[in-house]
């Protein structure tokens, strides 16, 4: 999914507005509380919240009430995202994150491809131990989607064609051979590889988390710095890097982490990351956002 067309062009203090109202006043509906409830009733009550909006009215009296001042015509653009940003997470987003069983499932089906195709692309496995050591399946599936778009383009040569593994970071080398840019961290795809690249990724699936750590709030902040260092490379390079955010786990980020899906939307629309796909989105909009890249 892109950003919404009508809040592509924003201020940095319109986000901040968008932040203040969703913190203070909360990221989902909450349920009344009836009585102490079980383990098992705190998940399910988790699961069935439900991203929220907000009034006019809740959202004028939040401002008054902390004496900040805001016109009306912004109240009104806070109103009609907050509403847009509810119905893109509880209505598309919710429906595409696939639990563990359901990503194993959707490898196992393009595994064959993989294997009678004879890709060269890794197939690595998570950080799990024990019986929750897997293939890690949604990067698996990314790569394997990755190779088989090159693989149907014109810029196939018979090699892999992408780095489906950096262990470095991305450079932005000039015409002159300066270096005029360099990310922070790592990435878990580039083409065509780190150094000049036109498109990264990252990945973060978290089938077989147990918590809501420290570690999934990271990754969302991490993905904020990547796109503020994009935005300084884009001064100096005039070829912008296109920049995408795939996420899954349907425990972890919808039952879980609704807040962070928020911020990621936020992220997406503010113009720190391009691109955001979700789960089984994989499968059409990957393919989608690869071909004209290899087509230029």
């Amino acid at each position: 999914m892109q950003a919404f067309e009508e809040f592509k062009h924003m201020s940095d203090d319109f986000w901040a507005i968008i932040k203040y109202v969703s913190g203070t006043l909360g990221y989902t509906v909450k349920e009344r509380r009836n009585g102490k409830k079980t383990k098992e009733e705190k998940e399910q009550a988790k699961e069935k919240a439900m991203v929220r909006s907000y009034s006019i009215d809740e959202i004028n009296a939040l401002l008054k009430k902390n004496n900040i001042v805001v016109d009306d015509n912004t109240i009104k653009q806070v109103k009609l995202y907050c509403d847009m940003r509810a119905d893109l997470l509880n209505n598309v987003v919710r429906s595409n994150l696939m639990k563990a069983e359901e990503a194993k499932a959707e490898f196992e089906k393009i595994y064959s491809s993989y294997h009678k195709g004879e890709f060269q692309c890794k197939l690595p496995m998570n950080k799990q131990r024990g019986d929750k050591r897997q293939i890690a399946f949604f990067t698996a599936i990314i790569n394997i989607i990755t190779e088989k778009t090159i693989r149907d383009s014109s810029v196939y040569t018979g090699v892999l064609g992408f780095d489906d593994d950096p262990r470095g970071l991305v450079y932005v080398i000039d015409d002159k051979q300066h270096i005029v840019g360099a990310s922070s961290r790592r990435f878990d795809g580039a083409y065509p590889c780190v150094i000049n690249p036109r498109i990264v990724w990252e990945i973060k699936e978290y089938y077989y988390a147990t918590t809501f750590g420290s570690r999934v709030a990271d990754g969302v902040y991490e993905t904020q710095l990547d796109g503020h260092e994009f935005r300084g490379i884009s001064q100096f390079w005039e070829k912008p890097i296109y920049h995408v955010f795939f996420l899954d786990a349907y425990k972890t980020w919808w039952v879980d982490g609704k807040s962070y899906l928020c911020r990621i939307i936020d992220i997406l629309n503010s113009g720190l990351v391009d691109e955001v796909i979700v789960g089984r989105e994989v499968f059409t909009r990957w393919p989608q956002v690869l071909q004209p890249i290899l087509d230029e």
